[in-house]
């Protein structure tokens, strides 16, 4: 056998058959495939999804946060339970408020959620606050140092409700300035005064009559008379603190709402102490 038949002999011998160039091929063409899908895949996880999901938590915060003032804003996405702003510019007061589902967390706990004996101001969980209840109550402690509701106690007489006749308490989505009209001292023991306690956190009323009934009740009780009118219709904001004078009392601050198209100002000349206060059978009367 000459040398050129043993050429054609080894290339017939090695030569591939249809059917394995066939699947050679098929492999290449599916390992560039699987690539191609790999790739893919790593950029819709990577890239696509967290972009879409990002715009998509974005679409949902505008819709959340649609009415939230823009003031409020920032606030209330790092701080969820974040519900307004308390401040009385004439007793330096000026703290956020906050609301949940329950009347007790904020007592023991900050905005931020920490334990904290000041606690933070927090409204009623009862409250709607997009829509105003006849009577929004807001609850916070007596502090010594002043902070929270620690300066109350200025309103049990005409001359202290004289350096904050007006406060301020804004909503997420409107703000409000509202005229102090009472300031009273509360039992919450019915044995403190015959078996009764005086509902004053009720958030509203079945009828004009119910409304003067209490409206005339918070004004026998009342530390001063500031001269500020109350008329059935008209929206109120109490602010409830503990009172060191007795076990389990209560001081409590009420304001009347800022009519449309009433003035701010107050007339100072008005305010008196109440001479004929009605307290609690228990409590002797002081001032």
């Amino acid at each position: 056998m000459n040398e050129n038949e043993l050429e054609e002999e080894y290339e017939y011998e090695y030569e591939e058959s249809p059917i394995v160039a066939f699947f050679k091929k098929l492999a290449i063409r599916l390992a560039i495939i699987g690539v191609a899908v790999s790739i893919i895949y790593i950029l819709y996880e990577v890239v696509w999804v967290p972009s879409h999901f990002k715009k998509l938590s974005e679409m949902i915060d505008d819709y959340k946060y649609s009415d939230v003032q823009d003031q409020y804003l920032l606030l209330k996405k790092e701080f969820p339970d974040f519900s307004g702003k308390f401040t009385v510019a004439g007793l330096e007061m000026d703290f956020p408020v906050v609301q949940r589902n329950d009347n007790k967390f904020y007592l023991t706990h900050t905005i931020d959620g920490k334990i904290d004996k000041h606690g933070a101001l927090f409204a009623d969980c009862r409250n709607n606050l997009r829509k105003l209840n006849t009577n929004t109550v807001l609850y916070g402690h007596n502090m010594k140092d002043g902070t929270q509701f620690g300066m109350l106690n200025v309103y049990k007489t005409a001359s202290g409700y004289k350096a904050g006749p007006v406060v301020t308490f804004n909503t997420l989505y409107n703000d409000y300035k509202w005229k102090v009209f009472a300031s009273f001292l509360i039992n919450t023991r019915p044995e403190d005064d015959g078996g009764y306690v005086f509902n004053y956190t009720n958030p509203e009323f079945s009828s004009k009559t119910e409304f003067e009934n209490f409206y005339r009740e918070v004004m026998q009780r009342s530390y001063i008379i500031t001269g500020v009118d109350v008329e059935y219709g008209d929206k109120i904001l109490t602010m409830s603190t503990c009172s060191v004078l007795y076990d389990d009392s209560r001081l409590v601050v009420m304001a009347r709402l800022v009519r449309d198209g009433e003035s701010e100002e107050v007339d100072l000349s008005a305010a008196q102490d109440n001479v004929n206060q009605r307290f609690p059978k228990a409590f002797n009367k002081e001032r």
